[in-house]
């Protein structure tokens, strides 16, 4: 059973992740289409037939979020909201479209390779993700229509519900092959997030705006 959900600072659910593509990669390759079991105001939960042994990829498949007013100087966005919504001297208005992408690895008996990545972009492992342990380096490859992205920054989220001192978000930029390398101080809970934004090649007054997560739970040695 997997929950898809939007959290605020801690890993809990705080609102429901809606998807019309809502799907599963089997080991051998094979596409599942997912129907949430149970649609809550906090989360939706997916039932997914573990019918092969190895491992599966399950994902919201992208999704296009909400369009946003934004302000654009040079490479720089600020969104218009609040008190200061409104051009400062040298800012362009922009429109921001939001592009995520939600994956977990789950193994079902013995592990196998990962599936390809798919088309879209996404975070997508190097090591095992179902093979992560604490002290050890994790690696995963951030690409987009299957081309690396180099110089892009993916950060390593922990779950710290019940630190007494709340860790920052550990950042890493990917290598000239779109890989990230970190190496998860502890077991637990962690969120690996990517986010790109960039104007659209169609219309450069609407930038894209592409956020990539994979869920990761690191084991103790």
């Amino acid at each position: 059973t997997v929950e898809a959900s939007f959290a605020e600072d801690e890993l809990r659910p705080d609102i429901a992740m809606k998807s019309d593509a809502f799907n599963a990669t089997a080991p051998d390759g094979t596409a599942i289409p997912l129907t949430p079991a149970a649609s809550l105001k906090d989360a939706i939960f997916l039932e997914v037939p573990l019918t092969q042994a190895g491992t599966y990829r399950i994902s919201s498949g992208e999704r296009q979020g909400r369009v946003a007013k934004a302000a654009l100087q040079g490479t720089n966005i600020r969104f218009l909201e609040g008190p200061d919504a409104r051009l400062w001297d040298g800012e362009t208005a922009i429109e921001v479209q939001s592009v995520t992408r939600a994956d977990v690895y789950v193994t079902h008996g013995k592990m196998s390779p990962a599936p390809a990545p798919a088309a879209d972009f996404g975070l997508y492992p190097v090591s095992h993700p179902n093979d992560a342990y604490a002290g050890e380096l994790v690696r995963i490859r951030l690409l987009d229509g299957g081309k690396p992205l180099a110089g892009e920054t993916v950060s390593l989220i922990a779950d710290q519900i019940y630190a007494a001192e709340k860790a920052k978000p550990v950042e890493v930029k990917t290598d000239a092959d779109g890989v990230a390398a970190f190496t998860p101080p502890a077991a637990g809970l962690y969120l690996v997030q990517a986010r790109v934004r960039r104007p659209s090649p169609d219309n450069p007054a609407v930038w894209i705006s592409h956020t990539a997560t994979v869920t990761l739970e690191v084991l103790p040695q």
